[in-house]
């Protein structure tokens, strides 16, 4: 009995940090990924983005998309690569009103794809 009562508070303990740290890590890789889009988004805006720009903001969701595909739905990070890569395409091209939106989007997606996991009521039921 007693030796059920400790398994049962050391997996409790070991489900609570795992999902702790998946909220964190999440939570973090994402705000700092909005950070780069915000600064992207400002110099599209200003017709001053280039494309290094935008590859320093594809380079680094590639180093966090590696961790996060443990984390999250495959379809939730294609979705990112998608409008990434659209973006980075204008801005190679120079077609900033085209890329303002999809950074936009990624702006968005940064928002809502780490409160999807959020234990709040509304994900729950």
């Amino acid at each position: 009995m007693v030796k059920t009562a400790v398994s049962i508070i050391i997996s409790l303990a070991f489900i609570v940090g795992v999902c702790a740290y998946e909220l964190y890590f999440v939570n973090t890789s994402f705000a700092e990924f909005r950070k780069i889009l915000c600064s992207l988004y400002e110099k599209a805006e200003n017709s001053v983005a280039t494309h290094e720009d935008g590859i320093a903001a594809q380079r680094y969701w590639q180093e966090k998309k590696s961790g996060l595909h443990v984390w999250l739905p495959h379809t939730a990070i294609d979705s990112v690569d998608f409008q990434l890569s659209e973006a980075l395409g204008y801005l190679y091209e120079g077609r900033y009103t085209d890329a303002l939106p999809k950074i936009e989007v990624l702006i968005d997606m940064s928002e809502n794809i780490p409160n999807a996991f959020k234990l709040l009521p509304e994900n729950i039921f």
